[in-house]
């Protein structure tokens, strides 16, 4: 990547140019496995431990869907009780929401 005179890397605009955008939050308890579910789509692969997200982590995937460039905001937001009450700007515009729950056996 080249950049600039600051030396910041500029960001390669046409990896995030789309003909469609969706945003998906992803929503749960703490340390029920909201990252590793993003890290396993994502990233193919699972490493067995992880810090705690704070706050929300922003990640970006692109897809091709009936022949359309598509991108994915991926929002994994934090479990932690201090985050419950989020800003409502991390659900506006979101078109979908996965919610992960922790399943224990009767």
């Amino acid at each position: 990547m080249a950049g600039d005179a600051s030396g910041i890397p500029e960001l390669d605009q046409d990896k995030y140019d789309a003909d469609e955008e969706v945003k998906i939050i992803c929503l749960g308890d703490s340390a029920v496995g909201k990252s590793k579910l993003m890290e396993r789509f994502l990233l193919d692969g699972y490493r067995p431990q992880q810090l705690s997200t704070y706050a929300l982590t922003l990640y970006k995937y692109t897809t091709t869907i009936d022949s359309k460039a598509v991108l994915v905001d991926l929002w994994d937001t934090a479990g932690q009780e201090r985050f419950q009450s989020m800003h409502p700007s991390y659900y506006h515009k979101a078109h979908a929401s996965i919610m992960v729950r922790l399943h224990t056996s009767c």
